[in-house]
């Protein structure tokens, strides 16, 4: 009973998280936009991203609790967690998955978008529109529901016989529970999966909030006012972003030694590639304060690095590098 309560908690929180990030996108245009109920909508929106973010938690904890409790029931333990894992790589089992991914994405943006709400309120209105649009996108990634034919994301919360439904043994006894699951991959079960992951992806939340003064800037036409609070999280992101390229490069070379970690792998390719724009875009920003020069290049490759970060997840996730990364 309590096992598809734990499902059913985390499902119903994904489809709240998708749904407060739109009406937070929703409240903060509108807010931006109106001078006489600006304060109701901002309010509004405030309360509605908090509801958001107490369902992305929510979700955190419902499947490591899955996880952990080795509830075999769900693919996504099943999958990725195994009774002989340690607590440590119980935990990377956690973001081992797509799934738990943008799951982890999610949680650092939520942070991100909470600090944005404090520290930032004469940009709050445009800025956390766009915030709240991207964690929309991203909650969908994780959505799991069918509409018209048309599948959206995948729910880490998916029983087991749901996804395998032609497997036989489901179909003599629809209620099996596996005793084990599959396990993490054995070159997966390494320190570095434990605090590589989540750096990388604070990296890739942090560039959100370059991205989200830029965007800012333009739409409330301050096409030069945005650089000043963009420019020391643009530093926070580069230095995040490339400490986790780091860790991935290094674990590399101590997995499959100096070969390996020249072998130029397609999703490392991915990653470093926006990074080398992002540190572009911040030299940008700094010629730009100190002589008015280099706007247009500050925006573009503002804009351009946020773009190939999505790009990359894409092609990291997706499959598509499947036969020709270490990362499959």
């Amino acid at each position: 009973m309590f096992h598809s309560l734990i499902g059913n908690i985390g499902h119903l929180s994904v489809i709240t998280s998708f749904v407060t990030a739109l009406l937070a996108s929703f409240g903060y245009i509108k807010a931006s936009g109106s001078l006489e109920d600006h304060k109701k909508w901002i309010v509004f929106s405030r309360t509605v991203f908090f509801t958001h973010c107490v369902a992305v938690f929510s979700i955190v904890i419902c499947l490591f609790i899955i996880i952990y409790n080795h509830y075999y029931e769900y693919y996504y333990a099943w999958s990725h967690s195994s009774n002989s894992l340690p607590t440590h790589y119980m935990i990377s089992c956690f973001w081992e998955g797509q799934e738990g991914s943008f799951l982890l994405w999610m949680f650092w943006d939520c942070l991100l978008g909470l600090a944005m709400i404090f520290t930032q309120k004469q940009w709050e209105g445009p800025m956390m529109a766009v915030f709240a649009a991207v964690q929309a996108f991203l909650a969908s990634m994780i959505l799991g529901v069918v509409i018209f034919d048309l599948k959206i994301g995948s729910s880490p919360f998916i029983l087991l016989r749901d996804f395998m439904q032609d497997a036989p043994i489901f179909k003599t006894n629809p209620e099996f529970v596996p005793k084990d699951g599959t396990g993490l991959n054995p070159l997966l079960q390494n320190y570095w999966m434990v605090i590589h992951p989540p750096t990388l992806f604070l990296g890739f939340a942090a560039t959100l909030v370059p991205f989200s003064f830029c965007i800012s800037g333009l739409w409330s036409g301050r096409y030069k006012e945005w650089i000043i609070p963009a420019l020391p999280w643009t530093h926070f992101a580069a230095l995040i972003l490339g400490v986790g390229i780091l860790m991935g490069g290094y674990w590399a070379y101590e997995t499959l030694n100096f070969g390996g970690y020249w072998n130029w792998d397609p999703v490392e390719n991915a990653v470093y590639v926006p990074w080398l724009i992002l540190v572009a875009s911040l030299h940008a920003m700094i010629i730009f304060k100190r002589n008015d020069k280099a706007l247009k290049t500050a925006i573009i490759l503002c804009i351009t690095s946020f773009i190939l970060i999505l790009y990359s997840t894409f092609l990291t996730r997706s499959g598509i590098l499947g036969n020709a990364s270490v990362h499959s």
